[in-house]
């Protein structure tokens, strides 16, 4: 992106304010945005001859002739935690005065626009897991956790992603706009991973997001069963 480095004194000089602040170059005319691309081997969209228990766990949801695997054009019948946090909102609108307490209501973080957008995806995934045997719990801070099977916990967080406007001018401060682009975050321990909207949009990757849950609470249950037989080793 031709952003000049300051030199190995600019710091020292910064000091007794006598270090010039590089400026960008004027001759610059590509993107103004970097794309971190998929690892190969989790792209979606990557054809393989032997099939992996992922691969093969995504097949089988997606079998299952009962299972609520569509994310609706108009929220229908809402879970009770989204209920709530329709009805909150909903409120609010009416009510500009009102504040939402987080801890009461689910915590979503995207413009008021997106609002109708990220409650349909997350009653739909909800619907999704406590039909595959899993629950969907509020956070103390609003956000939710998964409990795998009643028993493995991993944080979960949805999320509207942000653009930075560079400063027209060099005493301006850096923008930030929302894109539009929904993104979700599992956490469990150091593992973090992220779903985005791109060629396929958050909607579309349902099935694979429960399917990878499902795989990384399989993982973790058995780590902790080798681990209690390596205490009585």
């Amino acid at each position: 992106m031709q952003i000049p480095l300051p030199g190995t004194k600019h710091w020292i000089k910064f000091k007794y304010n006598s270090s010039k602040v590089p400026r960008l170059s004027q001759d610059y005319k590509g993107s103004n945005q970097i794309k971190i691309f998929r690892k190969t081997y989790e792209s979606q969209l990557r054809k393989t001859s032997k099939s992996t228990p992922l691969a093969q766990l995504i097949k089988s949801i997606q079998g299952d002739s009962g299972a609520p695997l569509q994310v609706l054009k108009t929220l229908t019948d809402p879970s009770t935690i989204i209920q709530e946090a329709q009805i909150q909102f909903a409120t609010q609108k009416l009510n500009k005065k009102v504040v939402i307490n987080q801890v009461k209501v689910l915590n979503l973080n995207v413009t008021k626009k997106n609002i109708p957008r990220a409650l349909r995806f997350m009653d739909a995934f909800i619907k999704l897991l406590e039909y595959r045997g899993h629950q969907f719990e509020k956070g103390a801070d609003g956000t939710g956790f998964i409990r795998m099977n009643g028993e493995i916990e991993i944080d979960i967080y949805l999320r509207e992603a942000l653009k930075r406007i560079p400063p027209k001018r060099n005493d301006d401060m850096s923008e930030y706009v929302y894109t539009g682009e929904f993104i979700l975050q599992i956490r469990k321990d150091s593992y973090k991973k992220e779903w985005r909207d791109g060629k396929i949009s958050l909607e579309n990757s349902l099935v694979p997001i429960v399917a990878k849950l499902e795989i990384i609470a399989a993982e973790e249950k058995q780590w902790k069963e080798d681990s209690e037989i390596q205490k009585f080793k």
